[in-house]
């Protein structure tokens, strides 16, 4: 699970949270993942890796980079 917004999203992306949203329900619609108020589940990832162009590797990159920034005592609770 990744705890994102869709104005997080579309920030990083640089784009309009109507396209973040429009193409999130896209892939939601496909079985590719999962939204909920905060957290996107990603259900099937490497069919999402092939339909995302270069987002997933970015988003998927950033995301990593900044769980390993925190420090793991903060990950256990």
């Amino acid at each position: 699970m990744l705890p994102v917004t869709h104005d997080y999203l579309s920030s990083v992306l640089g784009l309009r949270r109507a396209g973040v949203t429009q193409t999130l329900s896209r892939f939601e619609e496909q079985g590719l993942i999962r939204k909920m108020r905060g957290v996107l589940q990603i259900d099937e990832p490497k069919c999402l890796e092939q339909r995302a162009c270069c987002c997933y590797k970015l988003i998927s990159g950033a995301y990593a980079s900044s769980q390993s920034a925190i420090p793991a005592k903060e990950l256990i609770g």
